[in-house]
């Protein structure tokens, strides 16, 4: 009997280890991820994404380059989950905190969505900066249809809180506006975070300014819609 309950004892912490084993590994692998993910977008922003290698971001992330393949295949998916991070960022600035599509979807919220956007402009300037060297890369000419649809979904459900622009264009009465302003915008801060100071100098306007005209711009396009709205 008492070998029976010593045997039970040490099957449950034999298995008690293996959970905690797996456990850790589970950390291990997140935190190796999020380590590659770091250093890689480090990277991207100081060199550009044609400019990285996979050999270089092995090396800021202190592994190998057969472990950093373990991860990742090539660096298209490690840009992929960046660009997702950045979008989530941007996202996240500018959320409402609305419930059910009208409410959320409506011109007053859409004004305040775009208006925050581009207030934010400072604490999210890598983020806009990554995603148009994303853009620059891959918006022209997708490797494949899966990327294309994970770029539409990825820009349009993060910042309209998961409806992509087919959605907002069919049931919404401004929505083909709301895409075309949303992409306007977008670009418009992609721009500013890789050329702020050149545009700056170019134009005689500051950074500050061309963006306050530029909300201004944007205010003004909802003020016209509301005033028109049925």
């Amino acid at each position: 009997m008492a070998r029976n309950m010593g045997s039970q004892i040490d099957m449950k912490t034999s298995f008690s280890k293996s959970a905690n084993n797996r456990q850790n590994g589970k950390h291990q692998v997140i935190e190796r991820r999020a380590s590659i993910l770091a250093s890689a977008q480090k990277l991207f922003l100081q060199n550009g994404l044609e400019k990285t290698s996979m050999v270089e971001i092995a090396r800021a992330a202190g592994i190998t380059k057969v472990t950093l393949y373990r991860y990742f295949a090539d660096r298209e998916p490690i840009a992929n989950e960046i660009a997702e991070q950045m979008l989530n960022k941007i996202a996240e600035s500018a959320d409402l905190q609305v419930e059910g599509f009208s409410e959320r979807f409506s011109l007053e919220n859409l004004k305040k969505l775009t208006h925050a956007m581009i207030i934010n402009f400072r604490n999210l300037h890598d983020a806009y900066r990554f995603i148009g060297m994303f853009d620059l890369l891959y918006g022209g000419h997708y490797s494949n249809d899966s990327l294309a649809a994970w770029i539409e979904q990825k820009i349009f459900s993060r910042a309209s809180k998961g409806t992509t622009s087919q959605e907002i264009s069919g049931n919404f009465p401004n929505g083909k506006q709301f895409v075309m302003i949303l992409s306007t915008v977008m670009s418009f801060l992609e721009k500013m975070s890789s050329r702020e100071e050149l545009l700056s100098m170019e134009q005689e306007v500051s950074v500050d300014d061309q963006l306050n005209l530029f909300s201004v711009m944007i205010d003004s396009f909802f003020d016209r819609l509301m005033e028109t709205k049925p």
